[in-house]
C-alpha cells in the first residue's frame, strides 16, 4: 500500500472515530435551588430518576446554589430536591434530549421534608447555539 493511500486510510479512521464521538445519545439537566425569598440553597440533595428504567442520577447543589446533572441517558425523568428546613420537590415529566440541556429551577417551600411539593411539567429546553448572554437570541439562518 502506498503511503499516500495510507495516510488517506488514517485520515479516514480519525475522523470517522471523531464523528462517532461527537455523536452521543446524552443530555443535561442543569438549574439552581432556591428558597421563597429567592436565595440560593447549598447542599441540596437532588435526585433525577429514569421512569423507563429506575436509574437514579445524584448531585448535591454548588454553594452558589447551582446544579448540573450531565451525560444522562436521553428519555423521560422525575426530579427530586431536598434539604432540611424545607418540603420535598418533585417534578415529574422532564424530557431529556440528545445533545440537549434542560434547565429546571427549583422554589423551595418552607416545611417538613415529610411534606412534598410536586410539579407536572415539561421543563424550557436550553439552546446554547443561538444563546448570548446579555442580550437577545436571533435567527442568524439563512432564509433566502
Amino acid at each position: 500500500m502506498s503511503k499516500s493511500r495510507l495516510s488517506a486510510a488514517a485520515v479516514t479512521l480519525l475522523l470517522s472515530a471523531v464523528c462517532l464521538f461527537a455523536q452521543s445519545d446524552r443530555g443535561t439537566i442543569t438549574g439552581t435551588v432556591s428558597d421563597p425569598a429567592g436565595a440560593l440553597i447549598p447542599n441540596a440533595k437532588i435526585v433525577a430518576t429514569s421512569t423507563a428504567t429506575g436509574v437514579q442520577f445524584n448531585t448535591e447543589s454548588t454553594a452558589t446554589g447551582n446544579f448540573t446533572i450531565p451525560s444522562m441517558p436521553a428519555g423521560n425523568y422525575d426530579l427530586s430536591v431536598e434539604v432540611a428546613g424545607f418540603r420535598r420537590y418533585t417534578q415529574t415529566g422532564i424530557t431529556v434530549q440528545v445533545a440537549v440541556t434542560v434547565r429546571v429551577d427549583v422554589a423551595m417551600q418552607v416545611g417538613n421534608t415529610s411534606e412534598s411539593v410536586t410539579v407536572s411539567a415539561d421543563a424550557p429546553l436550553l439552546n446554547a447555539e443561538h444563546f448570548w448572554p446579555g442580550g437577545a437570541a436571533t435567527d442568524t439562518s439563512d432564509t433566502g
